[in-house]
């Protein structure tokens, strides 16, 4: 075993910097490194070795997945129906299959090890690479959660329920007979980010949306059969008893999930559902029935930082579950022109990736990393967010100085996993943060100097101010009640509409013009009520090259207090300000207090 981990580290010294590499030849077919064993079963399983969680390859080594998802060459059409990435590959390559081969052989030498969901059939029917399949929710079930409101929740309690998955899960196995037996096939997700959130997107609203129900449907019968069982009616039940019933309908639907897919395939992994909010009754629920625990969590890679909480959050998810944890990553870059990045290079973006891969292998609870996705979406697409999700450009091009620093990343996370190295990368850019934050009481020294938003606590009424509804039927207006400080803030009520089908925002320009070689920081305090898409804060900027740009604060959803949101960028070139905007997105209602734009020094 020493002598497997010492032939394991490979040090070498480049321009000063340690890199821990594994050698190809300690790695079986599946991509499984062979110094640490567990059962041999011949199919993809997990295990706990020395305290920490491990897939198991068909050979019984240990696998820590890192997959790409999304790998095909239909790419996503833009909003006229042209598939600009296909175009590009026949171009390139001259046939589907030949962009196989070579797309294979590529992401072997950038270290992934997995193909992801939503990938064409050809990339993973070849053996040599593992790979996963997701099954899609059927909709045969009746939606609790009421027609206007956004989401899809099946009544679960339903016939309707078992029946559809039972044929979702049949027809993917009965069009795909080889995945039974395949060993190559590492598991499935057998649904996809479902909307536990409810009508009113918030923990618990999934309830009351089954308690809503008609008497006569299954879902109502469960729930008061629920209650009689705690010497209950309806009128007594609390709160408690309500996320008591989340549990339920959480395992409910797990479980038959779970028991279709078993009478078919007995062996493969179940990889879960990848739930969007990590409500404890939902994980305990789903946990039970699954043999990984995913979730794309996304906003715990927060760019130039990894979330704080990073730890505490995962140790609590892994808690609730008992399962392994598989994550989700998504790191996109402003230098594409493509909006909404969270870093401002393709290096940057790589040392990102590099240290949050360091970060998640080192966790004994998680298994796993997927990135979302191979290739960019066109800027006009389905998806009003599309940002620079792809290694690959709409001309099948690699960002290379991604690639590279994600490549060198992925050949070190055995060493990672295994707590042999702890090397990261820095970010060398000036404009990026400090390499050390101060402790934390003396954050207050950091310093930073106002750059004046006019009427930004709303003091002055609407003045500066055009209160504007972009969408649907949102409207904005100024609230004395509801404020964070003074006499007023903003209070956007949005629309019937679903997503951004109703927008409201309140838009000013501020006269501001933004520097290259200068951080800035825009922040706000957002308080919320049922919102179920996000409230947010941003400035949209025009470089002198014309191209348009948005620097925008996270957002805030669901029914919170007043929080402060914020984000800290530098522009790459000279800009002007176009407009500040408070918005809201979708259903709810949010209040908007004391903006602030700031230049850090």
């Amino acid at each position: 075993m020493k002598k497997i981990i010492i032939s394991l580290l490979i040090i070498l010294s480049l321009a000063g910097v340690i890199k821990v590499y594994a050698e190809d030849n300690q790695f079986d077919k599946y991509g499984g490194w062979i110094g640490l064993k567990g059962t041999q079963k011949g199919y993809f399983h997990t295990e706990k070795l020395n305290d920490k969680w491990w897939i198991i390859t068909p050979e019984g080594n240990v696998f820590w997945t890192i997959g790409m998802y999304c790998v095909r060459m239909g790419g996503i059409p833009d909003s006229e129906g042209k598939r600009t990435y296909q175009e590009s590959c026949l171009n390139k390559y001259g046939s589907e299959q030949e962009w196989i081969k070579a797309t294979r052989m590529q992401l072997h030498n950038w270290g992934f090890n997995t193909i992801g969901d939503w990938s064409t059939e050809g990339i993973y029917r070849e053996p040599g690479i593992a790979y996963l399949i997701g099954i899609d929710l059927s909709r045969k079930a009746e939606n609790v959660i009421p027609k206007g409101s956004y989401g899809y929740f099946p009544d679960v309690f339903s016939q309707g329920f078992k029946d559809g998955s039972k044929e979702a899960i049949e027809g993917t196995l009965k069009n795909q007979p080889y995945l039974i037996d395949d060993p190559w096939l590492l598991g499935y997700f057998l649904a996809d980010e479902p909307s536990w959130y409810g009508s009113k997107g918030r923990r618990g609203s999934l309830v009351d949306d089954f308690i809503a129900l008609d008497n006569a449907k299954p879902g109502k019968q469960a729930w008061l059969e629920f209650i009689k069982n705690k010497g209950l009616n309806e009128n007594q039940a609390s709160e408690q008893d309500k996320l008591e019933f989340l549990e339920v309908i959480a395992e409910q639907f797990a479980k038959v999930l779970h028991d279709t897919l078993r009478e078919i395939d007995k062996y493969h992994m179940i990889l879960g559902t990848r739930p969007t909010r990590s409500y404890p009754e939902v994980i305990r629920g789903t946990g039970k029935y699954c043999d990984i625990f995913s979730m794309s969590a996304y906003g715990l890679n927060q760019g130039y930082k990894i979330d704080p909480k990073f730890s505490d959050e995962i140790d609590e998810v892994a808690s609730y579950a008992g399962k392994p944890i598989m994550l989700g990553v998504l790191i996109a870059a402003q230098d594409t022109g493509l909006p909404y990045g969270v870093v401002r290079t393709q290096k940057d973006r790589g040392i990102s990736y590099w240290r949050y891969l360091a970060k998640t292998a080192a966790h004994p609870a998680v298994v796993g990393m997927h990135w979302f996705q191979y290739f960019d979406p066109p800027r006009k697409c389905y998806d009003e967010q599309a940002a620079n999700w792809g290694l690959v450009n709409d001309k099948d091009e690699p960002y290379e100085e991604a690639v590279n620093s994600i490549a060198q990343a992925n050949k070190m996370v055995y060493a990672y996993a295994l707590g042999l190295s702890t090397f990261v990368p820095e970010f060398d850019n000036f404009l990026a943060p400090k390499k050390q934050e101060p402790p934390a009481d003396n954050k207050t020294s950091q310093k930073s100097v106002p750059i004046p938003i006019p009427n930004g606590n709303f003091e002055d009424g609407q003045q500066k101010w055009s209160f504007q509804t972009w969408k649907g039927q949102s409207k904005a207006s100024l609230d004395n009640k509801t404020k964070r400080s003074g006499k007023s803030s903003l209070k956007i009520q949005g629309g019937p509409g679903a997503g951004w089908d109703s927008v409201g925002v309140a838009v000013q320009n501020p006269g501001v013009t933004l520097k290259p070689g200068y951080t800035y920081k825009l922040s706000a305090w957002i308080k919320t009520k049922g919102v179920e898409d996000s409230a947010f804060v941003r400035i949209k900027a025009n470089y002198q090259s014309g191209e348009a740009v948005y620097f925008g604060t996270e957002g805030a959803y669901g029914t919170e207090d007043w929080k402060l949101v914020e984000v800290t960028f530098s522009p790459r070139e000279e800009n002007k300000v176009e407009y500040l905007g408070a918005q809201l997105v979708g259903k709810g209602t949010a209040w908007i207090d004391d903006i602030k734009l700031e230049l850090i020094e």
